[in-house]
């Protein structure tokens, strides 16, 4: 898990994260801090151990997860999809890592599709399917102080009881 760690580590990664809790400082809904993005990464790893897919190693499920909302606090700005400029942030912060171009390929398809917006007639890859399920299932709603007020709510698993 290294090249997790040199992930983690990063001086734009930490920056970006930086961002996102400034820009969500005062937000009243679900946050984008660091926890959020390892409980991501765990899941996804989860999810394609479950699903039988075991080609796709644990530093490519963390990295994904890790790295998922990395540009999050751009769409507060500007209203730039953060998916899509997550993936392109992430491309760099990669390949500092250590990872190859084709993991960098396969990581930075799976964050630019974990949202499942515009993507559903496109291929999309079992750690693509994984990140956006592992994002959901990472938001425990039926326990959130916000969740009446909240416009994604009927979208969440979690929205009545926990599911394991």
């Amino acid at each position: 898990m290294e090249r997790c760690t040199n992930i983690t580590s990063n001086q734009k990664y930490r920056l970006y994260l930086h961002y996102n809790n400034e820009e969500e400082a005062d937000r009243l809904f679900c946050r984008h801090h660091f926890d959020h993005s390892v409980s991501v990464a765990r899941l996804t790893y989860l999810l394609l151990l479950e699903e039988g897919q075991p080609f796709i190693s644990r530093e490519i499920a963390y990295a994904a997860g890790l790295l998922h909302d990395i540009g999050r606090w751009k769409e507060y700005q500007d209203g730039t999809d953060h998916a899509k400029i997550s993936s392109e942030l992430a491309g760099p912060i990669l390949k500092e890592a250590g990872y190859s171009l084709s993991e960098q390929q396969l990581i930075k398809q799976a964050i630019a599709q974990h949202r499942n917006k515009k993507t559903e007639n496109v291929h999309r890859s079992p750690l693509s399917k994984a990140l956006n399920k592992a994002d959901r299932l990472s938001r425990i709603c039926f326990e959130c102080e916000a969740r009446d007020e909240c416009y994604k709510l009927n979208e969440q698993p979690h929205q009545r009881r926990l599911i394991l």
